[in-house]
């Protein structure tokens, strides 16, 4: 669920689907879910509101669904929990399934600590592997995550639990935990999704002389729409993406789009806008996507900062792509274009010059040095 990099959220029938291939195949799955807490089903409301379409219709229309009773389950004792798209486990009848878990995106960051549910007898090779391998994860990470849910041991233990009185959290508490981390993703989510969607036509007007007006002072104003950047309301992880429209760049027909898109991308490091957007190019699988779309869209994330920040360099973020379309000469795109050819080309001297995705994160690094703050942040640092 919020697959990374896609934010993509799989329905039940598609992963009965998925899983049948499996079967027939003999296939294990091995399901890394580190975002499942993170859906939001609320992207379809948002969607259906703004555009009169949700953004899918393999999921129930009400963002408060229970997928276990529904289905003739038994409920979790938790509506939060029972309203989110359940795991590949709650179809598996074969053993087939491998779920991975951490707290890595709920608690803490450095916190490299997580689970694995599946068959006895997997379980039992896993831990073997565990035991030659890597031994065990972090002690100290170990006993922080301890004390934080179960509290201080009952053998005279004098540290302290996550509860107000001393005591773990216990499922109780990291249930609604979850919740509320999920709610202040989804609200922030819904901050960037709102101040896209109102952004992303751009309406200019010109003034002409009516050739039909009753009389020659007669005015008339024509108005043009253009589309400068698409999106899909996110229904899962941190992240959304947005493709932006270069065909409708007054340049596009002078420079070469994924020059355009180099050019918009170092645009909005700079004032007033100070935003730093994840480049499609650098997630495609092959050269030859990155080369035919991997230029045209850009990853989001609004998961890092508080609203106030969401709202503000969501904002820069659309003045940056109004203003940009304002450019109309050339040169002030190879202008913009001359600090990242440089670097390539002082990198070439040194032998360090890769091509591909490997130049534009060397310049990405390097920009992150210089702006402090920064918002929306590529996955070096996410």
């Amino acid at each position: 669920m919020g697959q990374n990099p896609t934010s993509g959220l799989l329905s039940v029938q598609r992963r009965k689907e998925i899983y049948a291939l499996a079967q027939k195949f003999d296939i294990i799955i091995v399901e890394d879910d580190p975002y499942w807490y993170l859906q939001y089903l609320s992207a379809n409301e948002l969607s259906v509101k703004a555009r009169g379409k949700p953004v899918s219709t393999s999921f129930p229309p009400d963002s408060k669904h229970n997928y276990n009773t529904t289905s003739g389950g038994r409920s979790s004792g938790f509506p939060f929990l029972d309203s989110l798209v359940p795991s590949y486990l709650s179809i598996d009848v074969d053993g087939r399934v491998l779920r991975l878990d951490t707290f890595s995106k709920t608690v803490a960051p450095g916190c490299r600590l997580g689970w694995i549910t599946a068959q006895p007898a997997v379980v039992e090779k896993i831990q073997l592997i565990t035991e030659t391998g890597t031994q065990q994860p972090s002690g100290f990470v170990q006993s922080l995550i301890a004390e934080l849910l179960l509290g201080p041991s009952p053998n005279g233990d004098p540290g302290k639990g996550g509860s107000k009185d001393g005591s773990g959290w216990g499922i109780d508490g990291w249930v609604r935990w979850l919740e509320g981390l999920r709610g202040n993703y989804e609200r922030r989510m819904q901050i960037m999704a709102n101040i896209l969607e109102e952004g992303q036509f751009l309406i200019q007007d010109s003034p002409h002389r009516s050739s039909i007006s009753q009389s020659d002072s007669d005015d008339y104003q024509m108005l043009h729409k253009t589309h400068l950047y698409d999106f899909a309301y996110p229904m899962a992880g941190m992240f959304l993406w947005l493709r932006a429209h270069f065909e409708t760049h007054p340049l596009f027909e002078k420079v070469p789009g994924p020059r355009l898109s180099q050019a918009l991308w170092l645009f909005m490091t700079r004032k007033p806008y100070l935003v730093l957007l994840a480049p499609g190019s650098m997630f495609s699988p092959t050269q030859q996507i990155m080369e035919e779309k991997g230029w045209q869209y850009y990853r989001l994330c609004f998961a890092a900062v508080d609203d106030d920040l969401v709202e503000k360099h969501s904002r820069g973020t659309v003045n940056a792509f109004v203003d940009f379309w304002a450019i109309d000469d050339v040169k002030k795109i190879d202008e913009l274009l001359d600090d990242l050819e440089n670097e390539s080309r002082l990198a070439a001297l040194e032998g360090e010059n890769q091509v591909g995705r490997a130049d534009a994160m060397t310049h990405w690094a390097s920009t992150l040095t210089r702006f402090q703050g920064l918002f929306f942040t590529s996955p070096l640092i996410c």
